[in-house]
């Protein structure tokens, strides 16, 4: 679901959940519809931290009453631009320039347009590339052709958009698969987690790459020296 809807009362939740953790940890990790969630809300978290958001949580908790299965929520609890409600973008479309006006007192709106779509379509993308498929996920479509609808004035052009941030997303999850990962598996264990929880967690997953990476990058001088040895030794020989 959206990164920047209305804020889970995390503090509250977590105080409530606390007696269930052990039970739920094991339910959450073999449950499918958890894992889809979690995957889902992941894939937001990834993307947006990659383009710079940052974020005061996320959580698999259910809430019928405010429509959502799984949700992330910005560090300030609000969008800078979209809102929960449409109202929002509603008022800075009329803001918005139009035909022969000058772009330039709104080019922020179009660069948080652009990764504010990214990152909506990531949840999809990353249950497309988990499962093979995607639930439906209302909210994030509406909001996608909202914020589209803001920079483009045809409906085939805010389809042409949100397809290539479509594409955007999927090569970011791509790239970051292991922080994908990392924080599905820490969504499962933990089912809530804060900010600084997500950053730590990107930040060790990074980390172990880059080293993985540094150890891959010595092996293979390692081998370029070992065949440039046995070459010489070769060369003495003759």
């Amino acid at each position: 679901m959206d990164p920047y809807s209305n804020p889970l009362l995390y503090s509250e939740r977590k105080s409530q959940m606390k007696s269930l953790e052990p039970n739920l940890r094991v339910e959450s990790a073999t449950n499918p519809r958890d894992r889809r969630i979690a995957c889902h809300e992941a894939g937001h978290l990834t993307v947006g931290r990659v383009l710079g958001a940052t974020f005061g949580g996320a959580t698999i908790e259910e809430n019928p009453d405010l429509g959502f299965s799984g949700l992330c929520w910005g560090a300030d609890f609000e969008s800078r631009f979209a809102g929960h409600s449409s109202s929002v973008i509603e008022q800075i479309d009329e803001l918005m320039p139009r035909d022969g006006d000058a772009r330039n007192d709104t080019a922020e709106i179009y660069q948080h347009v652009f990764t504010r779509v990214v990152e909506l379509t990531a949840g999809s993308e990353a249950e497309e590339m988990q499962f093979g498929d995607a639930w439906a996920a209302t909210d994030d479509r509406k909001q996608e052709r909202q914020l589209a609808k803001l920079i483009f004035s045809t409906p085939q052009s805010v389809a042409a958009f949100i397809a290539a941030c479509t594409v955007e997303a999927r090569a970011i999850l791509h790239r970051h698969e292991d922080v994908l990962d990392a924080l599905t598996a820490a969504l499962l264990e933990h089912r809530t987690l804060d900010g600084a929880k997500i950053d730590q967690i990107i930040s060790r997953t990074v980390t172990a790459r880059q080293l993985e990476q540094e150890h891959e990058r010595r092996r293979t001088w390692q081998d370029v020296l070992a065949r440039a040895n046995s070459f010489l030794r070769e060369q003495h020989r003759a």
